[in-house]
């Protein structure tokens, strides 16, 4: 009867708190979430006249001196008549251009002129889409962080393990404020720690985080957070709530491959809460992650309180979705023990681009 009556109250719903709570660190690490120029020449042709074209004869010269004079008085007046009918065709045309010109450059409709000279390009160039690439952590939660205009959902559901008797799962949300590289990101998230019992409980989790270096192919972030600082429940607290903080960098091993440029990331840290084993007040987690393919990723780390292997996968590049599957505590040293979780992820940002 004793016994009978033990195992009543494990399967109690303040148990199954509990329980999904366990579940929801797994779930936590999986579901938060790049004229040439031409030169011309000319020719120049000089044209040479004879010497005997030349008036070299001096009696000739005097002989034809008279007929000259003539000729240039000739000449003179005729040029003043020709530089009179010039003067006064000038006139003309400078009172038409007066009458139909305006004086002030301000009249003119600028923008009417660039629109009129506007032609349509022969070839219009389209921008790709962007894709997104797969989760690189599995075992720690990223320094990286949603800031302002990032919004994310996620599923996740669990086998049995060695706590529970039937599998279950868990819904996390959140958004980001701030600017990581500017100053600081904020994330904020809520958790729904059980779907099988759901609105039974529920936590809320806050993140800080900054871009601390970004040059070449290399970007390092530090963040601070708390998880579970708020929660709702009915009857027992779900868990202790914890402060952590890690340290997560993420370089391209390829950057120069136009397929996969092979992002890895490493991650390390350490805090309370769902990080430690036991009665211990701080635990050390870390993990490594890389994008085997476009569309795949896959990585390991220690959890803090079990080791996690796992992977990720993007179905469709253009689209934000995101699918994890991670085999949690292979070690089997957690009180939930080893389960494999299958989580959903979707996250975009709807600032305007």
């Amino acid at each position: 009867m004793k016994k009978a009556k033990f195992l009543c109250m494990l399967l109690r719903p303040n148990w199954l708190k509990f329980i999904g709570t366990t579940l929801l660190g797994y779930i936590w690490a999986t579901t938060a979430l790049s004229v040439t120029p031409g030169y011309a020449t000319e020719e120049i042709i000089s044209k040479t006249h004879s010497s005997k074209e030349l008036i070299t004869n001096q009696a000739d010269l005097k002989t034809n001196l008279p007929d000259l004079q003539e000729v240039l008085a000739k000449n003179v007046e005729s040029g003043r008549k020709i530089e009179s009918l010039l003067d006064q065709k000038q006139s003309r045309i400078t009172a038409q251009t007066d009458t139909s010109v305006p004086t002030d450059n301000r009249q003119i409709d600028t923008d009417k002129l660039r629109q009129n000279l506007l032609v349509d390009p022969l070839v219009k160039v389209i921008p790709p889409k962007r894709t997104y690439s797969p989760s690189l952590t599995f075992a720690t939660p990223s320094a990286f962080g949603a800031t302002w205009g990032d919004v994310f959902f996620g599923a996740s559901a669990a086998t049995t393990g060695k706590a529970r008797t039937q599998p279950d799962g868990s819904i996390s949300m959140g958004f980001g404020l701030g600017d990581a590289r500017k100053l600081i990101g904020l994330e904020l998230g809520y958790n729904i720690g059980s779907i099988k019992n759901f609105g039974y409980n529920g936590t809320f989790d806050l993140k800080a985080n900054r871009v601390v270096y970004a040059k070449g192919n290399t970007q390092i972030a530090a963040a601070v957070g708390w998880k579970s600082f708020a929660q709702h429940v009915k009857g027992e607290t779900v868990r202790p709530s914890g402060v952590y903080g890690v340290v997560t960098t993420y370089s391209l091993l390829k950057p120069n491959d136009t397929v996969n440029k092979m992002p890895i990331s490493f991650s390390v840290g350490a805090g309370g809460g769902d990080f430690r084993t036991g009665d211990a007040t701080t635990g050390v987690f870390a993990g490594v992650g890389v994008q085997v393919r476009p569309q795949i990723g896959m990585g390991m780390g220690w959890s803090g309180v079990g080791f996690n292997v796992g992977a990720s996968f993007v179905p469709i590049p253009t689209i934000p979705l995101t699918v994890n599957t991670v085999v949690a505590d292979l070690t089997n040293t957690s009180q939930g023990g080893t389960v494999f979780v299958l989580s959903v992820g979707y996250g975009f940002n709807f600032l305007p681009k």
